[in-house]
């Protein structure tokens, strides 16, 4: 099986430990990059974020910050 590039809401949201709509809130905030792909993006369409951005949000949650949102 091969890593994707992308992760769903549901998959973000196991492995950061957080609920799905905290991670859906934060993509909706742009606290998190995300976007909706497939041939016709709507609101049926999954919302698919970047690994690396599962991986900045681990460290924040590690480093103790714990809300995925960047000072910056």
């Amino acid at each position: 099986m091969k890593k994707t590039d992308t992760v769903t809401v549901t998959e973000f949201a196991e492995q950061a430990g957080v609920d799905r709509n905290t991670v859906t809130l934060w993509v909706r905030a742009g606290k998190v990059k995300g976007s909706k792909k497939g041939p016709f993006p709507g609101k049926t369409s999954p919302i698919l974020i970047p690994r690396s951005e599962l991986e900045r949000v681990k460290k924040l949650i590690s480093e103790g910050t714990g809300n995925g949102h960047s000072e910056s």
